[in-house]
């Protein structure tokens, strides 16, 4: 009887132990780490939100980019880090794609990091060059279906948004546009602006500029629906049904980090994404707010690896068939 009541009290003063560290928290600064440049969409998101944190709690929630081989230098040292919920991670959907590409990654996304809140969906939007004169997503895949291999697209390196959105549609849409790799976003935005590629996956932010100014011709959207931002433009789902490679955005502790920390982190987040003026913002950017707990990030990290999966097999097996 005393062993049972002494676990029985040593299981209270663990859950009250864990209770006040949660209400304490943050007690110091948060070191949020960005694995792109800033100005990208993943840092436009992060500082939104640190900014409104930091607001929020008095404590200095602060942005480090540590931009390198597709995220995985950043993500590295977060899997790393003391699990106290004073580092965290802007995940994206690299996180999960650049494991399929990016050589020796020493970590494994499902065991050494722990979700925490699905914040927004980004999409992509597929452009091409005004000169090709299509029109439609149809016109798009019946030309590329005329000329195999002829039409090419660019991305801003594998694993990326751009490089995936272009190998799914080549999948479902059963054509061949011919890769062509640029190590920065912009040179492969700029690739489509001079007629040199045809097809081009850049996020909504970065392509709604040159949309308006008629630089580039936008055919649809990566997302399963219409985005509010542009009502008229389809989506690729609407041609291609089951077509979906937005992007996802959250926050990603390492693992083992207290729930109780990872449940204020969320509830705190959830509360930053519902002001009105975080979410003019995000409509801005053509972001979709989620919202959601760590485990529909969760789930849509376990898609997205089965998406990118059937990707890689095809790429493997044409690349394959090449040599």
């Amino acid at each position: 009887m005393n062993t049972t009541r002494r676990a029985i009290g040593s299981m209270l003063l663990s859950l009250a132990a864990s209770a006040a560290v949660a209400q304490q928290y943050p007690a110091k600064p948060i070191r949020y780490v960005v694995g792109f440049s800033p100005g990208t969409a993943t840092d436009i998101v992060a500082r939104l939100v640190a900014n409104k944190l930091t607001e929020r709690w008095g404590q200095q929630v602060v942005v480090d980019n540590r931009v390198g081989a597709a995220g995985t230098i950043a993500a590295s040292m977060v899997a790393r880090a003391d699990p106290d919920g004073y580092t965290l991670y802007m995940g994206s959907s690299t996180l999960v794609v650049s494991t399929f590409f990016i050589p020796g990654v020493t970590y494994d996304v499902f065991k050494h990091f722990d979700p925490v809140v699905y914040m927004v969906s980004l999409p992509t939007v597929l452009i091409v060059p005004p000169q090709l004169q299509l029109n439609s997503v149809r016109d798009l895949i019946n030309l590329a279906k005329s000329k195999p291999g002829v039409l090419n697209y660019s991305h801003s390196g594998r694993g990326t948004g751009s490089h995936v959105g272009a190998e799914m549609l080549n999948t479902m849409a059963g054509i061949e546009l011919t890769e062509v790799g640029f190590k920065a976003a912009g040179d492969a935005l700029n690739s489509v602006v001079r007629n040199d590629v045809a097809v081009y996956f850049p996020n909504l932010a970065a392509a709604l500029p040159l949309i308006k100014q008629g630089r580039v011709k936008v055919l649809g959207i990566s997302s399963a629906k219409r985005s509010p931002v542009m009502p008229d433009l389809p989506s690729l789902a609407e041609s291609l049904p089951g077509f979906d490679t937005s992007s996802f955005y959250g926050i990603i502790a390492p693992a083992k980090t207290p729930s109780d920390v990872i449940k204020r982190l969320h509830d705190e987040v959830v509360a930053v994404l519902a002001l009105p003026d975080v979410r003019e913002r995000m409509t801005s950017l053509g972001a979709e707010i989620v919202a959601g707990p760590g485990a529909a990030l969760g789930q849509r990290m376990r898609i997205e690896r089965d998406q990118v999966a059937q990707v890689v097999k095809r790429i493997e097996a044409r690349e394959g068939k090449s040599r």
